[in-house]
């Protein structure tokens, strides 16, 4: 097994009983905390503006110099080379115990940058039905041995892809970024290609190599996921209420494109919730609650909000009885801290005093 230094951050919303799983968001080179540090706040920022599901975030950390270069390299090239040994930690170890302790999805992106962004194409010609999507910025394809332009095109032609996969690779300045930018493009443009595969080359000719993350991360992280912002704005913008049904559809929409499913993030269906509630549309704003309430079991504080639209339909029975399943599932809540918890209690007994 290999040891790794590696940064796990979970969603806000993070618990193991959530019903659909987490995608998972790969970023090599975490030991640049600069450039980490924008893509982490580049990702949460999408998030927030539900242009993102929320996601498991996992940083990998090659701490030097020397040892991102045997990352990088392969057994063909160097006898020294690591990028075997890191491809197997990552598939063979890191993403089955994620999946195992951390409610992680087969939803996989890979996101590197220079000769991270070698590597993660290289992922791609490799791993290509076992991951999501890459996102790849001034990457390089030709190396002593190695040319994964042939190999992608070579693995393309044995298999068929299961589901969409994305691949985003992106240059900046000619000068000091990547020169093999066109052979990848060239190769894509004048080869049929599996239609499952949505690919695209981004140039950003003034941005200079250490940049580049900072302008093609955002474009690239909202086309991988566009699909599914898509469909959230649908059901957000539609007159028609969000039903059981109608979210079971949301799901399979999503398993069908990306090969597994995602949900909605609970802010937008607690908002959801929420806008029916305050249309006085009370029946329609509790099964939303319901729908949250399936998705995410650990946010109890919806029961409360589900009391109130019984009492505003003069349903009391109903009202307390979600009171009362709101009481019994903070017992062993490990969602809200402490004080959190102390003030739902509170606001369940002034409801009930009332």
């Amino acid at each position: 097994k290999e040891n790794r230094k590696i940064t796990i951050s979970l969603p806000v919303t993070f618990t193991k009983e959530k019903a659909t799983k987490f995608p998972v968001i790969i970023v090599f080179d975490s030991q640049n905390k600069r450039i980490y540090r924008q893509t982490y706040e580049t990702i949460n920022y999408l998030v927030s503006f539900d242009e993102l599901p929320e996601s498991i975030i996992i940083g990998i950390n090659s701490e030097t110099n020397y040892n991102r270069y045997l990352d990088t390299s392969f057994l063909s090239t160097n006898e020294n080379a690591k990028g075997e040994k890191l491809e197997s930690f990552l598939f063979d170890e890191l993403l089955p115990i994620l999946e195992k302790e951390y409610n992680a999805s087969k939803i996989r992106t890979f996101i590197g940058h220079s000769r991270f962004g070698y590597y993660s194409s290289y992922l791609l010609t490799n791993k290509i039905n076992e991951l999501t999507s890459v996102i790849s910025m001034s990457p390089f394809y030709l190396q002593e041995n190695v040319n994964l332009v042939d190999s992608l095109q070579l693995n393309l032609s044995k298999i068929k892809l299961k589901n969409h996969v994305y691949y985003r690779f992106i240059t900046g300045d000619p000068y000091t970024d990547t020169k093999d930018y066109d052979i990848m493009k060239s190769f894509l443009e004048q080869n049929k290609i599996d239609e499952k595969l949505d690919w695209k080359g981004l140039e950003f000719y003034k941005v200079q190599h250490m940049a580049v993350p900072a302008v093609a991360l955002p474009n690239s992280l909202i086309d991988v996921f566009n699909y599914w912002s898509e469909e959230v704005t649908k059901i957000q913008r539609s007159e028609l209420a969000l039903t059981k049904q109608e979210y079971s559809s949301f799901k399979s929409k999503m398993k069908k494109h990306y090969g597994y499913e995602m949900g909605i993030n609970l802010a937008i269906l607690n908002g959801i919730a929420y806008g029916y509630n305050n249309d006085e549309k009370y029946k329609k704003a509790i099964e939303v609650w319901e729908i949250l309430l399936e998705e995410y079991p650990m946010f109890t504080y919806a029961n409360i909000s589900i009391s109130n639209s019984f009492f505003k339909l003069n349903n009391k029975n109903r009202a307390y009885f979600y009171l009362e399943k709101a009481k019994l599932e903070l017992i062993n809540n490990t969602f809200y801290s402490n004080e959190e918890k102390l003030n739902i209690q509170s606001e369940i007994e002034k409801i009930i005093n009332q």
